[in-house]
């Protein structure tokens, strides 16, 4: 069963590789400095607060709200997101 709302880090993972979606310089600012950091609601909660609206606000909105209120999150749920987050953010 999957606890946090990923099926839409999936679909916009697959929107980028396709070309079908650019981000921001912000979203890719927001990217990186989720990327290098811990997932969790406060890390996920900070970022947003700084962010402006858009694809990647509207897919990690949803996913800190159950993150805050869901005691233990599974490494395996968070995979999506990761992989999103990795995709978008520059390499060091």
């Amino acid at each position: 069963m999957t606890i946090l709302p990923v099926r839409d880090a999936e679909l916009l993972l697959d929107e980028y590789h396709v070309g079908a979606w650019t981000p921001t310089d912000a979203e890719r600012e927001l990217a990186e400095s989720l990327a290098f950091s811990s997932l969790s609601p406060s890390s996920l909660r900070a970022g947003l607060r700084h962010a402006p609206p858009g694809r990647l606000s509207d897919v990690l909105a949803p996913v800190t709200t159950v993150m805050e209120t869901t005691a233990e999150i599974p490494s395996a749920e968070l995979l999506p997101l990761r992989k999103l987050l990795d995709a978008l953010a520059p390499l060091p």
